[in-house]
């Protein structure tokens, strides 16, 4: 099958990292796939193989449609895979992509990473592009979404890399950490709803009490704006005024994926203590750590439902909950088993046939 996949690719993203993943595995089953990304934002630089940028992002003009459908004649996929998620595109775009991509007879999955919430602007601006991609089928990554959009879409969870174990001393020392001192590793972009400056404050309370020696690493860097490098700003100095200097690690950039998994690795305990997530469907950022091969523990944000039988949540005050988990091996032992057979079921190898089989479906109803 050859397949035409649409995304932000080989750039620091989560929509790019779930691309990557799912082009690999489908690559592996032997399909054809080409992928065309969209420009580069200011600030953000290109990492692995060279792929076309042909769309500026949510600026992206009805001349960029027709160059992208020019490509599409090209290499005459049997689909056209869209990643979306608002301002990776805009809704004339859309509309003119499908419509180029129907009368050429080629059908159109779209991949619905954001649902509609938040403010009044943004919902104005979810309906709009939902209405642009009316012709297509989409896919989502729950049930939840799934009903809000009927027979349209197809629920395909989002895929989990293979767990890689190392050994919890030998990974802490490996980072220069004594193996002694208990670990909580957060891994994702840094923005105020990720809980962050809240797992902050009760670090500061467990070193008070029981974990003296506590030591959180923060695994995570910024988005290309200047509220998220504020907010960088503002964690460092509150790390400062609790007294966490020699208790945090906090670079505020990405390391390059083996490193991320050796940080991951070194972890008691992979902690996301997110706040609130309206506007996504999944936690690609929860998926990736469990790479790790460490016991996760989450928060009761509804983000984390369609993976709570992987992970353990965090209920009540925090600083107690956090306690709890490092005091107990029983319980990092259940969430480790519980994680191990997630991610076999979630393999990114049965997310693309999964793919495989939607994409067969609507190339011979086209």
């Amino acid at each position: 099958m050859r397949i035409l996949e649409l995304s932000t690719f080989g750039e620091t993203c989560g929509i790019a990292t779930y691309a990557e993943s799912l082009v690999g595995a489908l690559e592996a089953r032997g399909h054809e796939v080409s992928v065309i990304a969209p420009t580069l934002r200011p600030r953000v630089d290109a990492r692995g193989p060279l792929v076309p940028r042909i769309w500026s992002h949510r600026h992206a003009s009805i001349g960029e449609a027709r160059r992208l459908s020019d490509r599409v004649r090209e290499f005459r996929p049997d689909v056209v895979h869209i990643q979306h998620n608002l301002r990776l595109y805009n809704a004339r775009f859309l509309f003119a992509l499908t419509l180029l991509c129907r009368g050429a007879g080629v059908p159109v999955v779209i991949t619905l990473h954001g649902v509609t919430g938040g403010g009044f602007r943004r919902r104005i601006e979810y309906g709009r592009e939902m209405f642009a991609m009316r012709g297509a089928s989409f896919i989502v990554h729950n049930e939840v979404h799934a009903r809000a959009l009927g027979s349209r879409a197809t629920v395909i969870e989002h895929g989990v890399p293979k767990r890689e174990k190392r050994d919890l001393a030998e990974a802490k020392r490996a980072l220069g950490i004594d193996p002694a001192r208990p670990v909580l590793v957060h891994f994702g972009f840094l923005a105020q709803n990720k809980g962050v400056e809240e797992t902050l404050r009760a670090v500061a309370e467990l070193k008070r009490g029981r974990f003296p020696n506590i030591f959180y690493w923060i695994a995570g860097g910024t988005f290309p704006t200047n509220e998220s490098r504020e907010y960088l700003e503002r964690l460092r100095q509150l790390t400062v005024e609790l007294g966490l200097e020699d208790n945090v690690r906090l670079s505020g950039s990405f390391s390059p994926d083996d490193q991320v998994l050796k940080e991951l690795q070194a972890g008691d305990w992979i902690v996301l203590n997110y706040l609130s997530t309206a506007d996504q469907g999944t936690s690609g950022a929860a998926r990736h750590a469990m790479a790790g091969g460490r016991p996760i523990a989450v928060s009761t944000s509804s983000l984390f439902d369609d993976l709570r039988e992987a992970a353990h949540t965090l209920r009540g005050p925090l600083a107690p909950a956090l306690s709890e988990i490092l005091s107990s091996p029983d319980i990092a032992d259940a969430a480790n088993r519980r994680a191990d057979a997630f991610c076999e079921e979630h393999s990114w190898e049965r997310v693309a046939e999964r793919h495989e089989r939607l994409f067969d479906r609507v190339s011979r109803g086209r």
